[in-house]
C-alpha cells in the first residue's frame, strides 16, 4: 500500500510539473486512477515503447501486463465507443509489465472503477494527514505548556 501511495504522489508531482499552469479552461481536468485489476492491454503508442527494466521493445499494437493498482491518467475518449484512453504514469520497477507512459484504452466501467479507487485512496490519505497534523498540534501545545517561559526564550515571543 505504501508503494502505491508513494507512486501516486510521485505521479501527481510529475504531472503537476509537466503541465503548464496556463492550461485552457476548456480542457478536461487532470484525472488519475488506479488499475482496477491486473489485465493485458494493447499498446497504442506510435512506434511502441521500450521497457527499461526488461530491455525489450513492445511494438504499437503489442500487448503488455498492467498490474492492479498501477497509477494511470485519463488522456481522453477511447478509439471505440464506451472506452476511455489512459496513460500509465508511474514507471515500473519489476519485470514483465508495461513500459512507462504506455497509452491504452480501458472500458468506461473499468475507468470509473479506477477513478473511484484513486479518489478513495486520496480521501484516506487526506484523513491520515489531517490526523497527523492534529496530533502534531496537540503534542506541540503540550511541549509549549511544559516549557513555559523557556518556549519564548527558544522560539521567541510571537504576537
Amino acid at each position: 500500500m505504501m508503494r502505491v501511495v508513494c507512486g501516486a504522489l510521485g505521479a501527481l508531482a510529475l504531472i503537476t510539473w509537466a503541465f503548464p499552469v496556463h492550461a485552457q479552461a476548456t480542457e478536461p481536468a487532470l484525472e488519475l486512477g488506479l488499475m482496477p485489476s491486473t489485465m493485458t492491454v494493447t499498446l497504442l503508442n506510435e512506434g511502441g515503447k521500450y521497457v527499461a527494466v526488461d530491455l525489450t521493445h513492445i511494438p504499437q499494437g503489442g500487448t503488455c501486463r498492467m498490474d492492479k493498482d498501477a497509477t494511470i491518467m485519463r488522456v481522453g475518449p477511447g478509439a471505440s465507443p464506451e472506452t476511455t484512453r489512459v496513460r500509465y504514469v508511474v514507471p515500473q520497477i519489476s519485470a514483465g509489465g508495461c513500459p512507462f507512459l504506455t497509452v491504452f484504452d480501458l472500458t468506461n466501467t473499468d475507468y470509473a472503477a479506477s477513478r473511484a479507487a484513486f479518489l478513495k485512496m486520496k480521501d484516506e490519505a487526506s484523513k491520515k494527514m489531517e490526523d497527523v497534523r492534529k496530533e502534531f498540534s496537540e503534542k506541540a501545545a503540550e511541549v509549549k505548556k511544559e516549557l513555559g517561559e523557556k518556549w519564548d526564550e527558544i522560539f521567541g515571543k510571537k504576537d
